[in-house]
């Protein structure tokens, strides 16, 4: 399985991506889990106002064929590990 991590936005507009092939790491169940993790509606579950941040990241979030788009702020529980793996063990995109 594919993992895409985008990165936009923030003061100077730099977009970076990471990338993770589940299937040829020796890791795949770890990677299944933090997949599993992921709140079965694909979106994000977050309460309040979604009021625009000047300078916020969005982050771009694929695994397999689901895409999510979430702004940095909102960037929290299962999402914001994912994120994480794929930066710390995913190779630039």
């Amino acid at each position: 399985m594919q993992i895409v991590v985008r990165r936009s936005g923030g003061f100077a507009g730099i977009t970076r991506a990471w990338r993770v092939d589940t299937d040829a790491r020796p890791d795949t169940d770890r990677w299944a889990e933090l997949v599993g993790a992921l709140p079965r509606d694909a979106e994000p579950d977050h309460a309040g106002p979604d009021h625009a941040v000047p300078d916020d990241f969005m982050w771009t979030v694929t695994v397999a064929r689901t895409t999510v788009t979430i702004p940095g702020r909102r960037l929290d529980g299962p999402w914001a590990t994912l994120v994480a793996e794929v930066r710390d063990q995913g190779e630039p995109a």
